[in-house]
């Protein structure tokens, strides 16, 4: 029997690369292969926004041209949150399938392929020894610590689409990280839709993120570990200390601030205020003067005015990011922010954005010449990607990347 090709392609965070990377495992397994002229085309789709579900669409279509003759499988969170995606989406050889539940989807597709192995054998959840649940042809490998959120902010709708907050076993975790060391990815990537909460949906059960970060420090020939994405709020004194002590453990937190004004901040559904961001920012620079904060920033929020977004862009120069992602509002219609009144002219946000762009390119450029400047005996630590030409990508614990020959690699230090 000829095996089955396919294609996966993920769109939006990090924990829908890792569902994209467990299903890819799965099919591999049950003897389907990557193919160039795919049978089956699967995309992982986000709808945080509507800018976002405008890129499914967008890439959808391109697929559909590339492989008229496929099998389109579309999951993620636009199918999860929108029941009204078939009429979105015209196409007879097309399954529309949510967040999880890998193992039916999977005989979802074996019933419209018509291919009877994947009914049969059932899809190991956990990972065997030596196994990995999600691996790639990277050198940095995503875990997936926990899924959901409980935060409900006004202009998102994850909860909608992955429900509260699940936190993963610590056991389970550990297995898969010991996994991936020995398959010799040398970071890992700890993420989660709603990181610094890790456990608290299992008091007494489970250990929280510091308590999980020491029991990953203890594996054997563990590179680095880095933790994808947490809220201000959950930077806590044990965190920034557990951190400052490790050297195993990047000095880069991405922590999303979405505005730099209190007022938008509670129109938000935000728990902070730029007074509490600013101290926590302060003892992280205290206990570790190089570390690069990155962040996100939502431009145009319903409400913002000039000066509000002037406070925003001060403030964050204020900060000093290594870097922000800057997104231009359009919540999705199904959240509260799309309802609010006050809503920002387009000119207005596309100028706005513009300009804080400008600033975080800038804010880029000094904060990486500073710890260049700082590393000029070349013992930056740095993780090599696999493949490359001549200059080879290689991974800094900040944040950035750089293209080095090998002259230049063999004067730094590989984790």
């Amino acid at each position: 029997m000829s095996k089955t090709s396919f294609q996966i392609y993920s769109l939006g965070c990090k924990v829908n690369q890792y569902d994209a990377a467990v299903l890819r495992r799965a099919l591999l397994q049950r003897g389907f292969k990557v193919g160039q002229n795919p049978e089956l085309v699967i995309i992982n789709t986000c709808s945080v926004t509507h800018s976002a579900i405008a890129k499914d669409r967008q890439l959808i279509k391109k697929l559909r041209r590339s492989w008229p003759a496929a099998w389109l499988v579309i999951m993620g969170c636009w199918p999860e949150t929108d029941e009204k995606i078939s009429t979105a989406v015209t196409d007879e050889k097309v399954i529309f399938w949510g967040v999880g539940q890998t193992e039916g989807l999977i005989k979802k597709i074996g019933e419209v392929i018509k291919n009877e192995q994947l009914n049969q054998e059932k899809y190991f959840e956990s990972g065997r020894e030596g196994e990995l649940l999600a691996a790639t042809d990277r050198s940095r490998y995503f875990l997936k610590i926990g899924d959901g959120c409980n935060q409900f902010c006004s202009y998102c709708l994850i909860p909608f689409a992955r429900g509260r907050l699940t936190s993963r076993s610590s056991a389970e975790i550990i297995k898969e990280a010991m996994a991936a060391t020995n398959a010799g990815y040398r970071e890992i990537i700890l993420c989660g839709i709603h990181l610094g909460l890790y456990g608290t949906d299992k008091p007494g059960k489970e250990k929280d993120l510091v308590a999980l970060i020491q029991e990953v420090l203890k594996i054997k020939n563990l590179g680095r570990i880095r933790l994808s994405s947490i809220e201000i709020t959950e930077v806590t004194p044990k965190l920034i200390k557990l951190m400052a002590k490790e050297k195993k453990i990047c000095r880069h937190l991405h922590i999303s601030l979405q505005s730099g004004n209190d007022k938008i901040l509670k129109l938000m559904n935000r728990p902070y205020t730029i007074k509490d961001f600013a101290r926590v920012a302060a003892t992280l620079r205290k206990a570790m003067p190089q570390i690069a904060i990155s962040t996100d920033i939502i431009v145009g929020f319903p409400g913002e005015t000039t000066d509000d977004f002037m406070a925003t862009y001060n403030f964050a120069k204020k900060i000093n990011f290594s870097k922000i992602h800057v997104f231009s509002f359009s919540a999705h219609e199904k959240t509260r922010a799309y309802q609010m009144v006050g809503k920002v002219n387009p000119a207005d946000i596309k100028e706005r954005s513009r300009e804080l762009r400008a600033l975080s390119e800038k804010l880029e450029k000094d904060y990486e010449k500073w710890i260049l400047n700082s590393y000029k005996k070349g013992d930056l630590p740095l993780v090599l990607e696999k493949g490359g030409g001549k200059k080879k990508r290689v991974k800094t614990e900040f944040g950035f990347d750089l293209l080095l020959d090998k002259k230049e690699l063999n004067k730094n230090t590989l984790v």
